[in-house]
């Protein structure tokens, strides 16, 4: 079987599980938990006691001699776009049966693109990570929720890890117009308050960061040897020191607490996923969060 027919086969089974989730698990939920940033202008009318200033007219508020405000509707369709991690370290894979950082990814994506799909809104993708970074442009319908599924399974191999600095750049760059944004990584990039804050002022941002239990914790293995995913450099490590395998795990547990303040002082939602867990119970833990938050 040749690798097309493999990324194909690997799809449709997920469209499949996906379509069951979807419908089963988040009908209803996936539409109340964001709210709509794409706002069209719709009249005016008196300010009232608890409205926002910004929106207050200045040019009919002088006109008249009474504050106005501009009224607004909300636009009936959305975007979601799913920007995807594909660099070298997304391919690891702890054991023989597991999935790989990038499927888990993929799995998830066709999860939230059905999700939109069935409910009216456009599905982007943006691969970067890999070289050449991949963007497609918002549309609606099945077709282009699976596309984005293959584009992930066939993204280019070997690519190293952008900074978020240029992450930021490139969504912000590529997807103009205020989107919910699902940003998939491992996150072993240094974390960059700065960049993930411009980034959520535009867009939506859910970070959602997937790990390999492997990763976090040395298995007592003896002297293994080691390869850097992305740089190609091979390291003899003795797995049987205690000392080195606490080293790894404080150094694991430190930079993940760095990315959890930065998401924290910035007010942003994010996910913590590891590839043996099913990602579902945790999307749907955040779905309830944010439907809470924003029926209030």
């Amino acid at each position: 079987m040749d690798k097309t027919q493999e990324i194909m086969q690997q799809v449709r089974r997920i469209e499949m599980q996906a379509r069951k989730v979807a419908t089963t698990t988040f009908a209803g939920q996936y539409r109340s938990s964001f709210r709509g940033q794409g706002l069209d202008f719709d009249d005016f009318r008196e300010y009232m006691p608890g409205d926002e200033p910004r929106f207050i007219d200045w040019k009919v508020t002088a006109r008249t001699g009474t504050p106005y405000v501009r009224k607004f509707r909300e636009e009936r369709e959305q975007v979601l776009l799913l920007a995807v991690d594909a660099s070298a370290s997304m391919r690891y894979a702890g054991g023989a049966s597991a999935d790989s950082k990038l499927e888990y990814a993929a799995r998830m994506a066709a999860v939230l693109a059905y999700s939109a799909v069935q409910n009216g809104d456009k599905i982007g993708l943006l691969l970067f990570g890999c070289q050449p970074h991949f963007y497609l442009p918002p549309a609606k319908g099945m077709r282009q929720c699976l596309r984005v599924v293959r584009e992930i399974l066939s993204a280019p191999q070997g690519g190293t890890d952008d900074s978020m600095e240029d992450i930021a750049a490139e969504i912000l760059r590529t997807q103009r117009k205020s989107a919910m944004c699902f940003l998939m990584s491992d996150f072993l990039t240094k974390a960059d308050k700065q960049a993930v804050g411009k980034l959520n002022f535009r867009h939506e941002l859910i970070p959602v960061r997937i790990n390999d239990p492997c990763e976090l914790e040395l298995p007592e293995a003896g002297r293994l040897y080691v390869q850097d995913p992305e740089s190609g450099e091979q390291y003899e490590v003795n797995a049987s020191s205690l000392a080195l395998r606490t080293a790894h795990s404080n150094a694991m547990r430190a930079h993940m607490l760095e990315w959890d303040r930065t998401f924290t002082q910035l007010g942003i939602d994010s996910l913590s996923l590891l590839t043996h867990q099913n990602f579902v119970t945790d999307l749907r833990k955040l779905f309830n969060r944010r439907s809470r938050l924003f029926a209030r």
